[in-house]
């Protein structure tokens, strides 16, 4: 008899299924080529960088951070990063130019902490003591290119069987402003393409990153008008940071040229310490400057990964709270603009209090609220999240209902998806979409105290926009057009109406924000349905899916298969294997061509 379980989207790496028989589809890349730039960026959703790390002179604790470990990876996943760039220093760990094994042992380590989580990992020749950053310029560039010939054949070959999860980048932040320094940066990156690439297996079509000048989007925008060449298309990403404006991301005191700002954004501009209000680089410059590099790159089919960016977190500001909510903001909309844009955004963590938003010693969340703000906006690009009420406990819930001027209902904790919302961008202000109904939340114009929030189908209306307002560790949602905030109105009952109500000080207006991990909803991405559901004892694994060379097929029970087959999206079977006992792992698939197929198990 078969029983067949359909899978309608891809499996994640070595994800698990309990069934007796399975249709599963699957994907073929190109023989003995990775995917493409544009397939492997369009993976990478929202990353964090492991900063002062791997690449602090002369040890990984030389800048007052512990080892990495695989916790605090872990950690970073369970936060809902899907990348880590892991910064890397090179020279102080060399002896006559050959890298100590040892350092490249505790790289893969670090590597691997991340590959083993199914996430993305970039390494790169970070600063490095200055070797290339400080030296663009034709005197140096015949020393700096046999250097960075040497570094990156002997790291290429060390990581070369790595699939398409590892990146390498050629540098980081290259000191350069003239159409001179850009001709010597531009043979260092000629020297690490050729060098990855001369080292064949997978670094052929490795994706591969390169720096703009000095990571600066104008720079880069005016001056890189060109990439280095390649052996391979569609194998090429470019890289800029975001660190504006300077006064309010990362001066540490006022100079002769600015002072510092301390509040940054629409509606976060302090009215009792004036003098310390961003004057310039909010957020249309953030639309400007990143718009830069869709144009020039993205819209082009070039990925642009956003290398760094933050605002450092401050203690002295008189008011601290309205600090705190701005930097938020500036996270989350800096996030939400990038990947609007199609970019990919890696925060920067440096492990210290200014920056870090995780506990290096023992791996736990430091900064919730910067966190919540990340995803919060990376949701449009498919992140969910849940509000939950401080004074009732209750979940905002859509409720399952679907007509327009419906009521919003709140409900205790359920995993439901309609207590699960995206987080979309309307300017300074977020609209939220109900992950079941796809609904927004509306306020209806209803101006009221006590009045309901109700759902309404996407809009320009203000009703469906809401400001963010930060209240210690929690956020409080103000109505664009009704000028009222989001209300447990005190309610606890299972299925009580979401109010509305003026600005209080009520633990009913404010709410905390907990990100849906990527684990859970890839678990929850397919979808399921059961032929048969009586037996549902064996274990099947299908590992790596997609994949550029053989399948694993693992099926954890000692009963005989009898029959496998790969469909093509025709219907044409293109390979069966019968009968079979399958107690361990079968290999398969070699002949397969790039394409998607079905495979098909019969018990």
């Amino acid at each position: 008899m078969k029983h067949f379980l359909f899978l309608s989207a891809l499996l994640i790496h070595r994800c698990k299924l309990w069934l007796a028989g399975v249709i599963v589809l699957l994907s073929v890349t190109a023989r003995g080529q990775l995917p493409t730039a544009q397939q492997v960026a369009s993976q990478m959703k929202v990353g964090w960088n492991l900063g002062n790390t791997l690449e602090a002179i002369c040890g990984e604790n030389a800048w007052g951070n512990p080892n990495a470990t695989q916790a605090l990876i872990n950690s970073v996943k369970a936060a809902g990063f899907n990348t880590v760039r892991i910064p890397c220093a090179w020279d102080c760990h060399t002896t006559n130019g050959v890298i100590d094994a040892n350092w490249l042992a505790r790289v893969k380590t670090v590597v691997d902490y991340c590959i083993n989580n199914n996430m993305y990992a970039i390494i790169n020749i970070h600063w490095d003591g200055g070797w290339l950053e400080n030296n663009c310029t034709p005197g140096a560039q015949n020393a700096v290119n046999a250097k960075q010939q040497n570094y990156w054949t002997q790291i290429a070959n060390y990581f070369k069987n790595y699939n398409e999860r590892l990146l390498f980048a050629s540098a980081n932040e290259p000191a350069v402003s003239d159409a001179t320094g850009m001709a010597v940066l531009l043979s260092y990156h000629q020297t690490f393409v050729n060098a990855v690439r001369a080292t064949g297996g997978n670094n052929s079509s490795r994706s591969l990153i390169i720096q703009g000048p000095s990571t600066n989007t104008d720079q880069t925008y005016t001056l890189m008008n060109t990439l280095p060449t390649d052996q391979i298309s569609n194998r090429l990403m470019v890289e800029v940071h975001y660190y504006a404006p300077w006064q309010f991301c990362g001066l540490t005191s006022d100079a002769s040229w600015g002072n510092m700002f301390y509040y940054w954004g629409n509606g976060y501009h302090s009215t009792t310490q004036i003098d310390r209000n961003s004057t310039w680089g909010e957020e249309s410059e953030v639309e400007r400057a990143l718009g830069l590099m869709k144009t020039k790159f993205v819209d082009n089919g070039i990925p642009v990964i956003i290398g760094e960016y933050g605002a450092i977190k401050r203690t002295n500001p008189a008011d601290l709270s309205l600090h705190l909510a701005s930097r938020e903001y500036f996270n989350r909309y800096v996030t939400s603009s990038a990947r609007n844009k199609g970019m990919i955004p890696i925060y920067w963590d440096n492990g210290a209090s200014d920056f870090g938003i995780f506990n290096r010693n023992n791996a736990a969340v430091s900064d919730q609220g910067v966190i919540n703000a990340i995803m919060q906006g990376a949701g449009g690009s498919g992140g969910y999240i849940t509000l939950t009420n401080r004074a009732t406990g209750l979940l905002i819930d859509g409720i399952g209902r679907t007509a327009n001027g419906s009521n919003c209902s709140q409900w205790g904790n359920s995993g439901s998806y309609n207590q699960q919302w995206t987080l979309e961008t309307a300017g300074s202000y977020v609209k939220l979409k109900n992950r079941a109904t796809g609904l927004y939340l509306d306020g209806m114009g209803r101006t009221a105290n006590g009045s309901i929030a109700g759902q309404w189908a996407n809009s320009s209306s203000n009703n469906q926009q809401w400001s963010m307002e930060s209240t210690g560790g929690y956020v409080r949602f103000k109505n664009r057009a009704t000028g009222l905030y989001l209300d447990g109105l005190g309610q606890s009952g299972n299925g009580a109406d979401l109010g509305q109500w003026a600005t209080s000080s009520s633990y009913n207006q404010q709410w905390s924000t907990a990100t849906v991990t990527n684990a859970r909803v890839a678990a929850t991405a397919a979808s399921l349905t059961y032929v048969d559901a009586d037996k549902t004892t064996a274990s099947v694994e299908l590992y790596p899916n997609p994949s550029s060379s053989i399948f694993n097929l693992v099926v954890n029970d000692n009963e005989k298969i009898l029959l496998i087959q790969v469909v093509d999206i025709t219907g044409r079977v293109v390979e069966t294997i019968k009968p079979v006992t399958v107690k361990n792992r079968l290999e398969f698939g070699g002949s397969l061509k790039p394409n998607t197929y079905i495979v098909k198990v019969t018990v």
